[in-house]
């Protein structure tokens, strides 16, 4: 006689999820913000980066090579300049907090985003047919309050989310880590993981949450590169 091999817990998730994804009867929608929720490619993202850099500038007398240099160097090593920043020793946590932080760097976002009504229909509509889909969540390393700011300018507040996480609930964990989608999905109440989908422009996030056991939509944001053959059949739903 020969003894199969049980299958392995990743195995049966992803039958799981497979079952779901058939049904569509998923629990909940896990948003990323930037370049998810609007166009990656429209110029606030470039003005964050340009006020993180302009920080280091003022507060370190770093040439703007330095300050550009250094901030790619954070954001790689954290996945979010502030925890990266603290990490390297360029700020103090007790003398600037993150939601100063992100305050100064995101300040300005009603001249990038604006309502779109297409996109707020969208987002309202996803799911309500079946009646299925009982939540939907942002999920971004940025502040929540610098959050519930970008989504008022881009119209989607007003009911369209049942809440936004952000760097301080989180902390000190972020997107990647696991424990910061544990901490998210724990929180909104996704029993099953298998059940909950991720939509995010970040494959290294998306990554965590195929790990999870977690259904996944890569968003494209205009001139990024695209994802390998490999890459979309192990990260991609």
């Amino acid at each position: 006689a020969t003894l199969a091999r049980a299958p392995s817990t990743r195995a049966r998730a992803r039958r799981r999820a497979a079952t779901h994804a058939a049904s569509g009867a998923f629990d909940v929608y896990v948003f990323d913000l930037d370049g998810v929720l609007y166009d990656g490619a429209n110029g606030y993202l470039a003005h964050v980066r340009e006020r993180q850099r302009v920080y280091l500038m003022e507060t370190h007398g770093m040439t703007r090579e330095e300050a550009h240099e250094t901030r790619e160097r954070a954001f790689a090593k954290a996945s979010q300049c502030y925890k990266g920043f603290v990490d390297m020793g360029l700020i103090h946590a007790r003398q600037m907090s993150q939601e100063e932080f992100t305050a100064y760097c995101r300040d300005g976002v009603e001249s990038f985003l604006r309502a779109d009504e297409a996109l707020e229909r969208c987002v309202r509509e996803m799911g309500g047919e079946r009646g299925d889909v009982t939540k939907k969540i942002v999920m971004t390393n940025t502040s929540e309050t610098e959050g519930v700011k970008a989504l008022a300018a881009l119209g989607l507040n007003g009911g369209c989310f049942d809440k936004v996480y952000g760097g301080l609930f989180m902390a000190p964990y972020c997107k990647p880590q696991r424990e910061a989608y544990e901490r998210v999905l724990a929180d909104v109440g996704a029993v099953d993981v298998t059940r909950a989908v991720m939509f995010e422009d970040s494959l290294k996030n998306l990554k965590t949450a195929k790990a999870l056991g977690m259904r996944t939509v890569f968003v494209k944001t205009l001139g990024e590169r695209e994802p390998s053959e490999q890459e979309r059949a192990e990260f991609c739903d």
